[in-house]
């Protein structure tokens, strides 16, 4: 599910791209390899999971689902925030003419734009919505300087023109039945024993 989302979210920023600068140079890859080297080539955007985190607000707890009066045992489903880092490698060069930084600027400029005017994707404005999600929402995540310099750090990196996203909601159910059982649709009591008055 996750390789799904994100392939559907590249696939969306292309589609805008090629309208806005007719080039679709976002990839889904990792920013750099065990190395250390760059994983992308110049004048392309990589999408990259930075990180994934449980979203606990709302968590079902319940573990059990009651269908046609059978009682089903099985885990809760699972939410999940994708972090995700939109990154341009701009062709840089000592001589300033033929360096394409501000082309760099550019296409994040237009990664901004692409999700502020839809941050909503699901099956009802997407045709190409992957069956299984139910929705994806967009969000801009805000780091601090010192966190960003982490975050850089933690990828192997040096900083390059780029923002990060929070995606929401990403649930995976395994559906997998842990036990069947009779669903309990009547409650009787009784009493017995002598009662003093």
């Amino acid at each position: 599910m996750i390789q799904e989302s994100l392939s559907f979210i590249v696939d969306q920023v292309n589609e805008y791209l090629s309208q806005k600068v007719g080039k679709t140079p976002v990839v889904l890859n990792a920013l750099v390899d065990q190395k250390g080297d760059i994983q992308i080539s110049d004048d392309e955007v990589a999408c990259t999971l930075v990180s994934l985190e449980e979203e606990r607000i709302g968590k079902s707890q319940v573990a059990y689902e009651v269908v046609n009066g059978v009682s089903t045992a099985k885990n809760p489903p699972l939410k999940f925030n994708l972090y995700i880092l939109f990154a341009a490698n701009p062709k840089l060069s000592s001589n300033v003419a033929n360096s394409n930084y501000g082309d760099g600027l550019t296409l994040v400029s237009n990664i901004i734009t692409c999700f502020q005017g839809k941050n909503v994707f699901d099956k009802t404005n997407s045709p190409k919505f992957p069956s299984g999600i139910q929705r994806l929402v967009m969000e801009v995540y805000s780091m601090p300087i010192e966190q960003q310099n982490y975050l850089w750090g933690a990828l192997g990196a040096k900083y390059m023109p780029s923002i990060l996203y929070r995606v929401r909601l990403l649930v995976m159910d395994d559906q997998k039945v842990q036990a069947n059982q009779p669903a309990i649709d009547t409650i009787s009591t009784s009493v017995e024993g002598k009662f003093r008055n």
